[in-house]
């Protein structure tokens, strides 16, 4: 029964994985034995999450992809299934956070968070996706936000992108379902990470986001990846159309 949490040997794809949360997830996969690829549009990241990930002695396949393009991502979906013949999971991490009023926002920015957040997380599905229906079974995972369930101050674009993941979630875990292909999101709450680092910076910020949090305090990278690494492996076989919220409570009230 216990074998079922193993992740071993899976083929894992972590779009936006330059840097910050997606960085982590994937340093976090191969440790427990994934056979990891990550793709980032801004190529110094791509390198440097390379090299973080050889130094701690594990091989990984990167790219340079931008998840708006769907010639780059087809590219890099074949790329990899050349080099290990299949892929079991998608994590669609890739994502932009523009703060801006509702006044102010332009219409690029709109568009800019549209792009990446939602277009992105579609084109790379459709890309995977297909490889995964003709073996008949995938997880795919991508990652939402408690933005798309509460109202965030400042974020108007992107909690209208992270609502609409995840309904894209469920809709597309009701198409696929048939094909043995499982699509869940995890909604990340306040997390650590270079996104907030300025409110985190400011003690009066920082102090009335963590007593809005029932467990007192702000998530830290690795809270997230048990729930990942469980909708990666078969533990979750009959879970699908879901988002786990991995937010200390937040949306509890």
């Amino acid at each position: 029964m216990y074998d079922c949490f193993s992740i071993k040997d899976k083929v894992i794809i972590v779009t936006g994985a330059g840097r910050g949360l997606g960085l982590n997830y994937a340093s976090n996969l191969v440790k427990f034995g994934a056979k990891v690829a990550i793709c980032d549009k801004m190529e110094e990241n791509v390198v440097n999450a390379e090299k973080t990930i050889k130094e701690e002695g594990f091989d990984i396949l990167a790219q340079v992809v931008d998840v708006t393009c769907k010639e780059q991502i087809d590219n890099f979906v074949n790329q990899v299934i050349k080099t290990y013949g299949r892929v079991d999971c998608l994590v669609n991490n890739a994502g932009v956070l523009l703060r801006r009023t509702p006044e102010e926002m332009t219409a690029d920015e709109w568009d800019f968070m549209m792009d990446v957040n939602m277009k992105g997380t579609f084109l790379f599905s459709q890309a995977v996706g297909k490889h995964m229906i003709d073996a008949r079974q995938g997880s795919i995972i991508n990652i939402a936000s408690i933005g798309g369930k509460v109202a965030l101050y400042g974020r108007l674009g992107y909690c209208t992108t992270k609502a609409a993941v995840e309904h894209f979630t469920r809709v597309l875990a009701y198409e696929w379902g048939k094909y043995n292909v499982r699509v869940n999101a995890i909604a990340p709450g306040y997390i650590k990470s270079e996104m907030n680092a300025d409110l985190r910076a400011d003690p009066v910020r920082y102090k009335a986001m963590v007593d809005d949090v029932p467990l007192g305090r702000f998530g830290e990278p690795d809270d997230l990846i048990g729930t990942l690494v469980f909708l990666c492996s078969n533990a979750s076989a009959f879970i699908t159309g879901q988002t786990i919220y991995v937010d200390g409570g937040k949306t509890t009230h």
